[in-house]
């Protein structure tokens, strides 16, 4: 039994299908009262800040393995930022360590962990310095510690530290998910696309992909204690992926995108080096600019 959190989310609904199709049973566990078509096993926990009712939901699953996907963008207060990035890994991991079998665990990480860095500083390997700079990273950040103190006490833990991650199901606080959106929203004749900033160079890696390769890491003991840099080790360019967009619609769009400057904090360029991911024989391609705008053209975003 594979158990999976934040199975709702983005990320974790093509990890649940990698595992439905492959014919491993999953559980879920969330604060939702109901499962999920295809889903064995739901077991709502409404506070995941409660250490003995995430013990007690581990302890009636029993899984074999643990993908740990809950989190929290840091839209909402810090309190509850730090509660599901944060306190709930460290409950989680707690509850396994209970377990006369303790199962594989597989902790999402952020590239937001890393923080704002230098060019010079590019790429970003698992062994570079961390200094987040807002709640989200630091309480990834956190979650990081907690996963690592505990493989070094005895558990198979992998985080695996996420960069960029685009596809079918992109939720629409995220930009291209609202420029597939806003496109779809177009009369057939075009209109205007309001996007931010475009010449952004980020490390996309597309969803399906990534789920299958996480999916592979957990039964890889050679992963086991270790952070693993979830990406392609190649920058695009945001505007490409637009362009992109555009041209798949067949619309008449204009670019209105907007002239403010960067905040305090944003980099041009952000990607991270594969090296430790390829060594345990994976590969991500950087994400394609057409299929991805295939798939997020064609088909509805989450809302």
């Amino acid at each position: 039994m594979a158990l999976v959190t934040g199975a709702n989310g983005f990320l974790g609904r093509h990890v649940v299908h990698r595992l439905i199709d492959l014919g491993i049973p999953v559980a879920t566990m969330g604060r939702t009262e109901s499962a999920s078509p295809g889903i064995s096993r739901h077991i709502a926990v409404t506070d995941v800040g409660d250490a003995a009712r995430v013990r007690q939901a581990i302890s009636q699953i029993e899984p074999v393995m643990v993908f740990h996907l809950a989190g929290n963008s840091g839209n909402a207060d810090h309190q509850e930022v730090f509660r599901v990035n944060t306190v709930y890994g460290a409950n989680l991991l707690d509850a396994v360590a209970g377990l006369a079998h303790p199962p594989r665990v597989l902790l999402a990480g952020s590239a937001a962990e890393y923080g704002v860095v230098t060019e010079a500083a590019l790429p970003l390997s698992e062994t570079s310095c961390c200094q987040p700079a807002g709640p989200y990273g630091i309480s990834k950040l956190a979650q990081t510690q907690y996963g690592l103190a505990a493989a070094n006490a005895g558990l198979p833990v992998i985080v695996a530290r996420l960069f960029n991650i685009v596809g079918h199901g992109m939720p629409l606080h995220l930009a291209l998910g609202s420029f597939a959106d806003q496109i779809r929203a177009m009369p057939a004749h075009g209109g205007v696309l309001q996007t931010g900033p475009l010449d952004r160079e980020r490390d996309f890696v597309e969803a399906s992909s990534t789920a299958e390769v996480l999916v592979d890491l957990i039964n890889n003991p050679a992963a086991f204690g270790q952070i693993v840099n979830i990406c392609s080790g190649q920058p695009t360019s945001l505007r490409r992926y637009v362009e992109a967009l555009i041209a798949i619609s067949g619309k008449s769009i204009k670019l209105a995108s907007s002239a403010r400057p960067h905040p305090r904090g944003d980099m041009l360029r952000h990607w991270g080096a594969n090296n430790r991911l390829r060594a345990l024989g994976y590969r991500l391609p950087a994400a394609d600019p057409v299929a991805i705008a295939q798939a997020l053209t064609h088909l509805p975003a989450a809302r």
